[in-house]
């Protein structure tokens, strides 16, 4: 006996959005705690590019993760145009 996948719904997405956003703002925090500063006498296990390469992507997963948030609460609303 099979079950049927339930649909997700628009309504559904807000946990996932807020959920996504929840753990890009821990990711940053943690990127900005650990790699921020350069420790003494310790090396990372990444290059520069690597590091610079990492911050680049999670900025940029944070800023999608904070546009998607507010285009769903906007939609929500019902204040798209």
């Amino acid at each position: 006996m099979s079950v049927a996948k339930e649909k997700m719904t628009f309504a559904d997405l807000e946990s996932l959005i807020c959920d996504a956003d929840n753990m890009v703002d821990v990711l940053m925090d943690l990127l900005e705690r650990h790699f921020g500063v350069v420790p003494d006498g310790r090396n990372y296990v990444l290059t520069q590019t690597e590091g610079n390469r990492l911050f680049f992507v999670a900025s940029t997963a944070a800023t999608m993760s904070m546009k998607a948030k507010k285009a769903y609460f906007e939609a929500v609303e019902g204040n798209v145009s």
